[in-house]
C-alpha cells in the first residue's frame, strides 16, 4: 500500500471511530443526557453554546501547530480531552443531579476538542494532494456516515431499552472506548515535514485578504443563525411530543444513509465544478428544512420526521463538504491561521446564536395554540423564523470569490445525472456563462 492510501485509511479510520463521540455530544442523545441532568431551555442553550465558543481559541492553534512536527501526536493529545466524560459517572448515580455538574465536565472536554479540528485540516492539507481533495473527503465523509448510523441507532436503542442512569453509563463507556481507538488508529499516519508557517504574525496577513474575510463573516452570520435555534429540534420532539429516541434514531438513518450516497455525488460535483457550488445548493437545501418542522406535532410527526431527514441528509452532506473545501480554496497561502480565524469567527457566531437563542426558545415554547384540529408549539413558529434567516444569509456566501462556481440548477441537474449512472455534464469553455471564474492566485497551496 502506498505512502497516500495508508495515510488515508489512517484519516478514514480515525473519522470512523471518532463518529461515536459525535453522535454523544451532537445528536438527541446529548439532549437526553442534558434533560436528565434537569436542563432547562436556557442550560440547553448555553451548554449547546460551548463547542462553537471554544472554537473561538482557535485563533492560537497555529502558534501551537507550527512547534510540533508530528501533528498526529498533537491530534492524539486535544482528542484525549474526550476522556473528561470519565467525570460525569459518578454524577449520574446521584438523586439530585445538578446542571453545573454537566456544563463543567462537557465544558472541560470542549477546550481540548476544538483544537483538535486545526490540526486535523493542518494534517489533510498536508497528506491529501488537492486533486483527489473533494473525492477524498467525500468518501471520508461517506464511510464517517454510515459508522455515525450504526453507532447513533446503538445508542439509541441502549437509551430506550436500558434503565436510567444505566443506559447513559453505557453509552459514555463506549464512546471512551472507541475515542481510545481513534487515536491509536493514526500510528501508521506518515507526515511530511511540512514548510508551512502558521504564527499568530500570519493573523494580520489573513485579516486583510479581502476575500478570505467575506467568506469568515458569512460563516460567522450562519453559524449564530444555525445555532440559535440548533439544540431546540431534539429538545422539541423529546420534551414535547415525548418521542422515544429509538424513533428519532430512524430518521438518522435515513438521513445517514442519504448522505453516505450524496458524499460521493457532492465530491465528485465539487472537483468538477467549484467547491462553492457545492455550498450554495447545500445551504438552500438546509434553509428550507426548519420550515417543515410546523408539521412537527402529534398528528404530522412521521411525515415531517421523513422529509427533513431525506433534505436534511442531501444538504448537510454538501454543506459539511464544502466548510472544508471552500476555505482551502479561497486562501491565498499556506497557514494554519486562515482555518483559525475561519473556525474562531464561526464558533463567536455560533456561541451567541447559542446564548441568545436559549431565552428565544423558552419564550416561545411557553405557549402554544390550535388551527381547528392542527396542533401549534412556539416552537414550531421559531423554527420558521430560522429557515427565514438562513436564507437571508446565503447572499453574503455568494459575494465569496472563488475559482469556479456554477448555479445551483446546473448542480442538481449533474446530480440526477451522476445518480442515474451518467457522467458529469461537462459546461464546455465556449459555452460557460454559469462558471464565474474569481481572482487568480499565482501561490495556491492547497
Amino acid at each position: 500500500m502506498s505512502r497516500n492510501n495508508k495515510n488515508e485509511l489512517s484519516l478514514t479510520l480515525e473519522g470512523v471511530l471518532s463518529s461515536f463521540y459525535m453522535v454523544l455530544t451532537q445528536t438527541v442523545i446529548f439532549t437526553s443526557i442534558a434533560l436528565y441532568f434537569n436542563l432547562n431551555e436556557i442550560w440547553l442553550g448555553l451548554v449547546s453554546s460551548f463547542p462553537m465558543m471554544f472554537q473561538v481559541f482557535q485563533i492560537f492553534a497555529p502558534a501551537i501547530i507550527e512547534r510540533f512536527d508530528k501533528k498526529k501526536l498533537l491530534l492524539v493529545f486535544f482528542n484525549s480531552g474526550r476522556f473528561f466524560w470519565f467525570l460525569l459517572i459518578p454524577f449520574l448515580f446521584k438523586d439530585q443531579r445538578d446542571p453545573k455538574a454537566f456544563l463543567l465536565v462537557f465544558a472541560l472536554s470542549q477546550v481540548f476538542t476544538s483544537f483538535a479540528g486545526n490540526v486535523w485540516l493542518a494534517i489533510v492539507s498536508e497528506t491529501v494532494s488537492p486533486e483527489r481533495r473533494g473525492k477524498y473527503l467525500g468518501l471520508r465523509n461517506l464511510f464517517v456516515s454510515f459508522a455515525t448510523l450504526l453507532a447513533f441507532y446503538l445508542y439509541s436503542l441502549i437509551v430506550d431499552s436500558f434503565p436510567k442512569p444505566v443506559n447513559y453509563l453505557l453509552v459514555i463507556l463506549i464512546t471512551m472506548f472507541t475515542s481510545l481507538l481513534s487515536m491509536l488508529s493514526l500510528a501508521p499516519l506518515t507526515e511530511t515535514g511540512s514548510k508551512k508557517t502558521g504564527s499568530i504574525n500570519d493573523l494580520w496577513y489573513v485579516l486583510k485578504d479581502r476575500n478570505f474575510m467575506k467568506l469568515s463573516k458569512a460563516y460567522f452570520l450562519w453559524n449564530l443563525v444555525v445555532l440559535s435555534a440548533a439544540p431546540f429540534f431534539g429538545y422539541h420532539q423529546l420534551n414535547n411530543l415525548k418521542l422515544p429516541v429509538t424513533y428519532i434514531s430512524y430518521a438518522s438513518i435515513i438521513a445517514s444513509l442519504l448522505s453516505m450516497v450524496f458524499y460521493g455525488v457532492w465530491g465528485r460535483i465539487s472537483d468538477e465544478f467549484g467547491h462553492k457550488s457545492v455550498l450554495i445548493t447545500g445551504l438552500a437545501i438546509v434553509s428550507t428544512t426548519p420550515a417543515i418542522w410546523l408539521l412537527m406535532n402529534e398528528r404530522d410527526w412521521v411525515f415531517a420526521l421523513t422529509l427533513d431527514a431525506i433534505l436534511s441528509g442531501i444538504g448537510w452532506a454538501a454543506v459539511n463538504l464544502a466548510f472544508v473545501t471552500v476555505p482551502m480554496e479561497t486562501a491565498k497561502v499556506s497557514s494554519p491561521m486562515y482555518f483559525a480565524v475561519f473556525s474562531a469567527l464561526g464558533g463567536l457566531g455560533g456561541t451567541l446564536g447559542s446564548l441568545v437563542g436559549g431565552p428565544i426558545a423558552r419564550w416561545f415554547n411557553s405557549f402554544d395554540f390550535h388551527i381547528g384540529e392542527f396542533h401549534i408549539y412556539g416552537l414550531q413558529l421559531f423554527f420558521v423564523i430560522q429557515s427565514i434567516f438562513r436564507f437571508s444569509v446565503m447572499p453574503l456566501f455568494l459575494r465569496v470569490e472563488t475559482h469556479k462556481y456554477v448555479s445551483p440548477t446546473v448542480v442538481f441537474s449533474n446530480v440526477l445525472s451522476i445518480l442515474s449512472g451518467r457522467h458529469a455534464i461537462r459546461i464546455q469553455e465556449g459555452n460557460r456563462s454559469d462558471v464565474v471564474v474569481g481572482r487568480k492566485r499565482l501561490e495556491r497551496w492547497w
